[in-house]
């Protein structure tokens, strides 16, 4: 197939896919807090995740519990992805069952204070220390290197 052809079958393509990611996005996602979704659809997304997302609540109310839950929390996704001056877009995850403090409790509780670390005194290596001599690039980009990963849950680590 001719270059000339294949480059506008390929951007067909990609403004097609686009498009339909931001109606899939808008349908999610309403614009508008004050058309807010309704009951039948919030719990159908509700159900939807749980499927999604393996939950399984054992305590009696539980369950109602985090519905009112994902309920806030899916208001505040919709609210904050309404506004128009924000850089980023949320979604549903896996936490959208938490509240902010029980996230902080269970993600973020392993946190020590940075002053108890910088007290542990160590010697420092020379193991890496530049040596004359040496020829060394005036910068590296780690990304052509494979050394740096994409963003991951890395749960209370």
């Amino acid at each position: 197939m001719e270059l000339t052809l294949l480059f506008p079958l390929f951007f067909f393509t990609l403004s097609s896919a686009t498009y339909i990611s931001t109606l899939t996005l808008n349908q999610n996602h309403p614009s508008s807090s004050s058309s807010w979704r309704s009951d039948d659809e919030v719990m159908g997304l509700y159900k939807s995740w749980v499927i999604q997302h393996g939950k399984a609540y054992n305590g009696i109310g539980e369950e109602e519990k985090r519905f009112e839950i994902f309920k806030d929390n899916l208001r505040f996704i919709d609210e904050h992805n309404s506004n128009n001056n924000t850089t980023y877009k949320l979604g549903l995850n896996k936490f959208a069952d938490l509240t902010n403090q029980e996230y902080r409790a269970k993600f973020l509780g392993t946190r020590t204070d940075p002053r108890r670390r910088l007290m542990k005194s160590k010697v420092p290596s020379s193991r890496y220390a530049h040596r004359a001599g040496d020829n060394l690039p005036d910068s590296v980009d780690w990304r052509d290197h494979g050394a740096v990963s994409p963003v991951k849950d890395q749960g209370s680590c």
